[in-house]
């Protein structure tokens, strides 16, 4: 059996951009995750890791992104996400190039969500849950 896996859970760093493709609702953004560590000297070292989400809806618009994402997701909420690490290739200016995503779809991608930033509205319910959607 093979199988390639990430899990990823951070701060989202922007809101969400929602698409249609082909009449399936597709949602990108990134999710930022921070490395603290001290060196043997004793100096303090802060990194951030950005990745690059890609969350497919379900069918007939009832799934990850209409039902999650793109109603309670914005910049600051913190999420965790597991999803299938993707690397894209393509030319740009005559040169390859390499990038790489986490794409959420399907029953082998689970996502969840944390808490949302101070500037949430009031009375959302995602303030507080931990909300696992199977997709």
């Amino acid at each position: 059996m093979n199988i390639a896996q990430i899990t990823v859970s951070g701060n989202v760093g922007s809101d969400p951009e929602v698409r249609d493709v082909n009449g399936t609702k597709v949602a990108n953004f990134s999710i930022a995750v921070n490395e603290k560590y001290r060196t043997k000297s004793g100096e303090q070292v802060e990194n951030t890791h950005w990745f690059r989400i890609e969350a497919w809806d379900g069918s007939n618009g009832k799934g990850l992104v209409s039902n999650v994402i793109e109603p309670l997701v914005k910049k600051g909420t913190t999420v965790y996400a597991q999803g299938t690490p993707i690397i894209e290739e393509y030319e740009k200016d005559g040169i390859k190039q390499r990038a790489f995503k986490v794409k959420l779809a399907g029953s082998g991608s689970t996502f969840r969500l944390a808490s949302r930033s101070d500037d949430a509205p009031s009375g959302s319910s995602a303030s507080s849950s931990s909300e696992d959607v199977p997709f």
